[in-house]
């Protein structure tokens, strides 16, 4: 796993939430693996394998299965946790041999509301992309909101 530093540019993907939940119980639900694995992956996706170490230098590895029964593993490191404020973090989708196919780079914070509730912000920057994977980056929005989609589901259950 690369210790990939922040990338020297714009994210490539900026997404601002707000859930009906207080930040602690949202933040958890980044680095609980039985939460993260209930709202990880876009619409209609599950996460069968979820296995978390949230702390600096601790990896996480995700089992990503598609409608179809296809299952993409994909992992990360984490970089910073600052419970309840922040997780800074890499995501990676490598092939079988162990060649990234894309890696990405992303700080989500989480500030609570006078209201109670929890504002999410994600910036999201990809630090290598192969070209047949270039299709991931027109994907990115739509499979980050529907991931947050499922959170927010999660959140108001």
């Amino acid at each position: 796993m690369s210790a990939t530093p922040k990338p020297d540019k714009a994210p490539d993907l900026v997404l601002n939430r707000v859930f009906n939940a207080p930040r602690e119980r949202v933040f958890r639900a980044w680095i609980d693996p039985q939460q993260m694995a209930q709202w990880w992956g876009p619409e209609g996706y599950t996460a069968p394998v979820c296995v978390l170490d949230p702390r600096p230098g601790g990896a996480w590895l995700v089992h990503m299965q598609a409608p179809d029964g296809h299952v993409q593993p994909m992992g990360g490191l984490y970089h910073e946790i600052a419970e309840p404020s922040k997780i800074v973090c890499t995501t990676w989708v490598k092939d079988d041999a162990g060649r990234y196919l894309v890696e990405a780079f992303h700080i989500v914070t989480f500030e609570a509301t006078p209201d109670g509730r929890t504002k999410l912000r994600l910036e999201s920057t990809l630090v290598q992309l192969a070209p047949e994977w270039s299709a991931a980056r027109d994907g990115m929005k739509e499979g980050w909101s529907t991931s947050l989609d499922k959170l927010d589901g999660l959140m108001t259950a």
